[in-house]
């Protein structure tokens, strides 16, 4: 995924070894990106990449499932929080299922519409 103004002979030497798709102008259009992946047959995304990244998924309204798992751990610092660099929006999750694993609590949620 890369955006036009990426420079076209990297984008060509890529295109040698993988799919390279344009999404956007000057940065990639996240709701680009995701409409792209769906029309090349993958309409499921999972997310790892990062707050700023997430937070850019959820500013584009594509985001309808989190998955959370929490530990049984306090830690002091300034760590931010699963999402960054969006505007803030209130997006309604319903628990579909939480499953204790030890300490461990594994959620996963719902968007609700």
């Amino acid at each position: 995924m890369t955006n036009a103004a990426a420079p076209a002979d990297r984008r060509e030497a890529l295109a040698e070894v993988a799919d390279v798709i344009v999404a956007g102008e000057a940065s990639v259009d996240v709701r680009g990106m995701v409409d792209a992946l769906a029309d090349a047959g993958m309409p499921q995304v999972l997310c790892e990449g990062g707050p700023h990244l997430f937070g850019s998924l959820i500013e584009a309204d594509r985001v309808d499932e989190l998955c959370l798992s929490l530990s049984p751990k306090l830690v002091a610092g300034e760590a931010g929080r699963i999402v960054r660099g969006a505007p803030e929006v209130d997006r309604s999750m319903r628990l579909v299922h939480a499953i204790p694993a030890g300490d461990l609590l594994l959620l996963r949620y719902s968007r609700s519409r």
